[in-house]
C-alpha cells in the first residue's frame, strides 16, 4: 500500500501518471498511463535505435527533474520521497523520448531531514548506493548515486557491469588520468565536437558516485548542470568555442548569479531558438508595455503558453526576482512557471496560459458574474496569498496584488501572477526586512496611503498584501469600472462612514434581497483589510483569517439560499457522494477500479 500512497501524491511531467488501482484479496494492481517506447533499458541495450546526444541529455534532465521534484516535496507537504530503485529499466520513454520515472515499489516517504534505516535492503545491486547496501540508510543521496550510474550508461550505451566491464571503475580511472575516456563512450556520440560536453557529463556522474554521500550533489544542481550542457550543445555552430559559448555564458555571468543558484530545476531551461519556435518568431503579441511584452505560444506537446520578454534593465531585475520566487512555488491558484531563457542577454519567462484573461478584463466586460462565482474567485485568491504568507520556502510578500494580476482559466479558477515585486520577508518586531531595505511600520502606513506600485519593489510586508486584497473584495462586489483600487477603497470607506452600509456601492446584478447580508459582511471584511491608522493596525486580519471568514460567509449564504430550495432525500445524497474505503482516503482524485471494469493492462 505504501507504493500506492506515494505514487498517488506524484504530479510531474516526468513521473508516470497513476490512473487507478484495484485491491484484491492478496493482490494490488495499478493502472498507469501507457508509455509507448518502453524503458530506457530496452532502448539502450536491446535496440539499435540511434540516440543523438541531445536526446540522451534530455532523458537525463527529465529523470533528474523528476527526482528533484520527489526530493523537494517536503517544501509543500509533510514528507519527501526517495525513489530507492533508479535504473534504466524504471525510466520509461514516450513517443518524444520524454523520460517518465516509474516503479515506486521500493520508494519511501521520509520526513524532512530524516534518514530511514532498513533491516532488509532490496533492489538491483548493480545500481544501489553502497552506503544503503551496507548500512540500510536510505536518503535522497541514495537516488543521486543510482542516477550517476544511469548517466554513465546513457553515454556509454553499456551496462554498468557486464563481463569484464565495470563502468564506474573504468570511467573514474580514465577521467582521473586524462587518458582513454573517448574509448569508453558510445561511438555514436563520441565525436570531436561533443567531447567537451561529454567530459562535463562524466565529471558530473563521478561527483554523483562519490562514496562520501555528503559530497554528492543535490538533484536540483544536477538538473541545472545538465540543462546548461544541453543549451551549450544546441548553441553549437561548428567549432568548439561556439559549442560551449552558452555554457560559458552561464558560468561567467556576474549579472544574474541568483538565477543560477536559486532558480528551481523543476522549470525548463529554454534556448533562444526554442523560444523563437514556441512563439513562431513572436507573431502573437497579447499585451505588454515599454519594459516587457507578452506573447502567446505553443510547446511541442501543443500546450499553450505565455512568453514574457523583458526589455530594459529594470524589467530584468523583475525577471530575476519574480522568476526565482515563482519557480519555487507550487499552488493551484498561483500561475505556473514552466521555464525560462537566459541566453545572449535575452531574458524570457514561460508561463501557463489562462484563457479568460485577467480579473480586470472580466470585471470590465459584460460577462455574467453570479455572486457565488465572485466569492469563489475571492476565496481562491485569498488561499493563494495565505499560502505565500506561510510558505515552507519562506514567507513571501507578493507586493503587486491587483485585478490585473489575477488571471482566470476557463473555469474561472483564479491564478495569481506578476511576482516582479515579490520578496521573501524576515519580520523582526516592528521592523520588516526586505531586499536589504529596513522600514518601520510608520513608513509602511505612508506607503499604503499612496499608489502601492510605487513602493512594491522596495518596501512591503504581508499587511500590504492584505490591504490590496481588500481592494479586490471591493472590486468584486461593486464591479466599478475605470477606477483604481486606491480610489475604490476611499469611495467605499466614505460610503460606510456616511451610511453605515455599502449598499449604494453594490453591483445591481447581485443585489437580490437574500444576498444583501453577505455583501455587507464582505464589505466590512474589506474595510478591515484596508485599515490604515497605525493604532488600528492590530485589527487588520491576516490572510489566514480572511480565508476563514470568506469560507464561513459563503457557507452561511449558501445554506440560507438553500433553505427555500427542494431538499435531496437521504438516498439521493448518498448516491451523489460515494465514499472511498477509509484505508484509501488519501487517494482522492484516483479511480478505484474493480475486477469487473474493462481496462487494458
Amino acid at each position: 500500500m505504501e507504493e500506492v500512497s506515494i505514487h498517488s501524491q506524484m504530479s510531474h511531467k516526468n513521473v508516470v501518471k497513476l490512473i487507478g488501482y484495484c485491491i484484491g484479496e492478496s493482490t494490488l494492481t495499478l493502472v498507469t498511463e501507457y508509455i509507448s517506447k518502453g524503458s530506457l533499458d530496452d532502448i539502450l541495450h536491446h535496440s539499435s535505435i540511434c540516440i543523438p546526444l541531445d536526446i540522451r541529455l534530455g532523458i537525463a534532465i527529465g529523470c533528474a527533474e523528476a527526482l528533484n521534484y520527489m526530493h523537494s516535496m517536503h517544501l509543500w507537504s509533510e514528507n519527501l520521497v526517495c525513489h530507492g530503485h533508479i535504473k534504466p529499466a524504471n525510466i520509461l520513454l514516450d513517443g518524444n523520448f520524454t523520460a517518465k520515472v516509474s516503479d515506486f515499489g521500493l520508494s519511501r516517504l521520509l520526513s524532512a531531514g530524516i534518514t530511514r534505516y532498513s533491516m532488509s535492503v532490496t533492489g538491483s545491486i548493480d545500481y544501489m548506493d553502497p552506503v544503503y547496501f551496507h548500512e540500510g540508510r536510505l536518503t535522497p543521496k541514495s537516488d543521486v548515486y543510482s542516477f550517476g550510474i544511469v548517466l554513465l550508461e546513457l553515454i556509454a550505451r553499456k551496462r554498468v557491469r557486464q563481463g569484464d566491464i565495470n563502468l564506474i571503475a573504468n570511467f573514474s580511472e580514465a577521467f582521473a588520468s586524462g587518458n582513454g575516456l573517448r574509448e569508453l563512450l558510445d561511438v555514436e556520440i563520441a565525436n570531436e565536437s561533443s567531447m567537451k560536453i561529454l567530459k562535463e557529463v562524466v565529471k558530473l556522474a563521478i561527483e554523483c558516485l562519490t562514496l562520501d554521500r555528503h559530497k554528492r550533489p543535490q538533484m536540483n544542481n544536477v538538473a541545472k548542470h545538465l540543462g546548461m550542457l544541453k543549451i551549450a550543445l544546441k548553441g553549437r555552430h561548428g567549432n568548439t568555442h561556439d559549442m560551449v559559448h552558452s555554457f560559458s555564458f552561464f558560468r561567467r555571468s556576474a549579472r544574474y548569479p541568483r538565477i543560477l543558484s536559486e532558480m528551481s530545476s523543476n522549470v525548463r531551461i529554454f534556448t533562444k531558438d526554442e523560444v523563437n519556435e514556441v512563439t513562431d518568431n513572436f507573431r502573437n503579441l497579447i499585451g505588454g508595455g515599454t519594459s516587457a511584452k507578452f506573447y502567446k505560444g505553443t510547446l511541442e506537446d501543443n500546450t499553450v503558453v505565455v512568453v514574457s520578454r523583458f526589455l530594459d534593465d529594470d524589467s530584468k531585475e523583475a525577471f530575476t526576482n519574480g522568476g526565482i520566487i515563482l519557480s519555487q512555488i507550487v499552488h493551484k491558484n498561483i500561475i505556473k512557471l514552466l521555464g525560462y531563457c537566459l541566453e545572449d542577454e535575452s531574458l524570457f519567462l514561460v508561463y501557463e496560459y489562462t484563457i479568460k484573461g485577467s480579473l480586470l478584463d472580466i470585471l470590465s466586460s459584460q460577462e455574467d458574474l453570479p455572486l457565488d462565482l465572485r466569492m469563489k474567485i475571492a476565496i481562491k485568491t485569498a488561499e493563494a496569498l495565505e499560502y505565500l504568507h506561510s510558505s515552507a520556502t519562506g514567507i513571501i510578500g507578493h507586493g503587486g496584488v491587483a485585478a490585473s494580476s489575477i488571471l482566470l482559466d476557463d473555469n474561472f479558477m483564479p491564478k495569481l501572477t506578476d511576482f516582479s515585486r515579490a520578496c521573501k520577508l524576515i519580520k523582526k518586531s516592528e521592523i520588516t526586512v526586505c531586499s536589504s531595505v529596513i522600514i518601520s511600520t510608520f513608513l509602511l502606513e505612508k506607503a499604503l496611503n499612496n499608489d502601492p506600485s510605487h513602493y512594491g519593489s522596495v518596501l512591503m510586508n504581508l499587511e500590504s498584501d492584505v490591504y490590496k486584497f481588500g481592494g479586490i473584495l471591493f472590486a468584486l462586489i461593486s464591479r466599478e469600472k475605470n477606477i483604481d483600487h486606491t480610489d475604490l477603497i476611499v469611495k467605499f470607506t466614505r460610503v460606510y462612514e456616511a451610511d453605515n452600509t455599502g449598499r449604494a456601492m453594490f453591483d445591481k446584478d447581485i443585489t437580490a434581497e437574500e444576498d444583501i447580508t453577505v455583501l455587507e459582511e464582505i464589505g466590512k471584511l474589506a474595510l478591515r483589510c484596508t485599515i490604515l491608522k497605525v493604532d488600528d493596525m492590530p485589527n487588520r486580519p491576516t490572510m489566514k483569517e480572511v480565508v476563514e471568514q470568506l469560507r464561513m460567509l459563503r457557507r452561511s449564504w449558501k445554506e440560507h439560499v438553500a433553505d427555500s430550495a427542494p431538499q435531496e432525500t437521504e438516498i439521493e445524497a448518498a448516491a451523489a457522494e460515494p465514499r472511498l474505503p477509509n484505508v484509501m482516503r488519501h487517494l482522492f482524485g484516483y479511480r478505484q477500479i474493480t475486477t469487473g471494469d474493462p481496462v487494458y493492462i
